[in-house]
């Protein structure tokens, strides 16, 4: 079968001004969310908009037998000799590559790279790249991208299918069935396990790795301490430092396979330095951690939804605690901040006032929204907190329509 080539406009929006211009472009994200794509979409756009030829375009895949001999900053720098449009994709794979890299940026040539581990975030570019680059952080489809993949409807079962395989592209080349899409995301999760943490940072305790990283799939939503994990896996006759888990958490945020959301004080405004969330990148990856996806898990797994649509659209997201009270989210952009409570349903009125409860604690005016499954009038209010059904929230953050 032929691969599916869809573009991503809300990406490569931000690809075009770019172009052509006396600054890297860095792209960034967990593996297969589709930057490679991204990249191969930009030499069309060259080729076929710009008019430029193929000659003086260079594309090297360091995921490529092809390109074994490229393995650190020199041999680099005289593969791309000659060409003045130049894509390196997985560049971390290759030694010393920002020696390299800058030296190209200051011979003018149009350099775009890609990256799969926290080391290409901001802070770590900023030196290596001396701040002569744009970051492009590239996330795994959206709800409306899912469904244009997919050509799938707008419906709530079109929301299930979203939240029980995931958001990799590539699953929209494959048969929609459970064991072909599950075969495919445990690949790919071993090979990020494998190849992005265990061989990187040469781990030892490979099956205490596996057990938190299970530990953690199954508690997304909740709060985490190294002593509660530690104390966890004593129970299960793993003794293990609480040093060594926050090590080995660090390696799951650098290899991008989780996010950390922090504790934020509402009323001290003040962010805590311990206990915060888990939440992964694709939900898919996580539910083939757990052997698939579990309705007693629902609550968790909407919780990781939101808190990844809020992320992949530029919100800054953190746990809300009020009073002793939890919020699910605070979430700031741009000066405008929202507070949200996310649940399953709202099966009584005791469910639906307590999950209100919180928000009505909060004593500001910024929008407050209750998010459930649930459907709602447009614009259906309880004591000004907004009800909004989840597939339409998610949808409207990404049309810009949450404030």
């Amino acid at each position: 079968m032929m691969e599916i080539y869809i573009k991503r406009p809300k990406y490569f929006q931000q690809i075009i001004p770019l172009i052509q211009k006396d600054i890297i472009k860095v792209f960034i994200g967990q593996r297969r969310v589709g930057k490679s794509k991204l990249m191969l979409q930009t030499i069309d756009y060259l080729r076929q908009d710009l008019g430029i030829d193929s000659a003086e375009i260079v594309y090297i895949d360091k995921e490529n037998i092809a390109f074994d001999y490229i393995r650190d900053y020199e041999s680099l720098y005289m593969a791309v000799q000659g060409f003045s449009h130049i894509f390196i994709d997985e560049i971390q794979n290759i030694v010393d590559w920002e020696k390299a890299v800058l030296s190209l940026q200051n011979e003018w040539k149009d350099v775009y790279i890609t990256g799969s581990n926290s080391n290409m975030l901001s802070w770590n570019l900023a030196t290596n790249l001396r701040w002569r680059y744009m970051q492009i952080e590239v996330y795994p489809l959206s709800f409306i991208e899912f469904l244009d993949f997919h050509r799938f409807p707008d419906s709530m079962e079109s929301f299930y299918s979203y939240i029980s395989y995931g958001w990799l592209p590539y699953l929209a080349n494959l048969s929609f069935t459970n064991d072909t899409i599950y075969d495919y995301l445990k690949n790919i999760t071993d090979t990020i396990i494998l190849r992005d943490i265990i061989e990187r940072f040469a781990l030892r305790n490979i099956s205490f790795f596996h057990n938190l990283l299970k530990y953690i799939a199954l508690n997304i939503g909740s709060i985490f301490s190294s002593p509660n994990i530690s104390a966890f896996l004593k129970n299960q006759n793993q003794k293990i430092s609480p040093t060594t888990i926050l090590d080995y958490l660090d390696y799951l945020k650098t290899a991008l396979v989780i996010h950390e959301c922090p504790r934020y004080d509402i009323k001290w405004k003040r962010v805590f330095e311990v206990r915060q969330k888990y939440f992964f990148t694709d939900i898919g990856i996580r539910n083939s951690i757990v052997g698939w996806y579990r309705k007693s898990d629902i609550s968790w797994i909407l919780e990781n939804v939101v808190f990844m649509a809020l992320r992949s659209n530029g919100w800054s997201v953190k746990i809300g605690e009020v009073d002793g009270r939890e919020i699910d989210f605070v979430c700031e952009k741009k000066g405008e901040t929202i507070y949200i409570q996310v649940v399953y349903i709202t099966e009584t009125p005791e469910t639906l006032q307590r999950e209100l409860a919180s928000l009505e604690m909060v004593r500001d005016n910024w929008s407050k929204y209750l998010i459930t499954t649930d459907t709602y009038e447009e614009n259906e209010k309880i004591n000004g907190i907004i009800l909004k059904n989840i597939k339409d929230f998610i949808r409207d953050i990404e049309k810009g329509l949450i404030h």
